[in-house]
């Protein structure tokens, strides 16, 4: 996030964490010009983010990227994908 934030092509809209020090570091980088979002499905409801960065424990990497497509956002994620075949 904080190369992101120093990119000016690039503007962060939302930050996303369940533990709230980390959702609140992640406002600190985004300067103020970020919503706070709780719930990742919230989030992917949103009609103005157009790309999520996944960069959550591995567990949840395979149901957010799934959940991210179905909402047609582009996605970027930390690896690994998954786990195992069926993912």
């Amino acid at each position: 996030m904080q190369r992101l934030a120093k990119d000016e092509t690039t503007q962060l809209t939302a930050v996303c964490d369940v533990y709230e020090p980390n959702l609140e570091a992640g406002l600190s980088v985004a300067k103020g010009k970020s919503k706070a979002y709780r719930r990742y499905q919230e989030l992917l409801n949103a009609k103005d983010i157009d790309i999520v960065i996944i960069a959550t424990p591995e567990h949840w990497h395979s149901q957010m990227v799934l959940d991210a497509l179905a909402a047609g956002k582009d996605v970027y994620v930390e690896k690994p994908i998954c786990h195992t075949p069926e993912q």
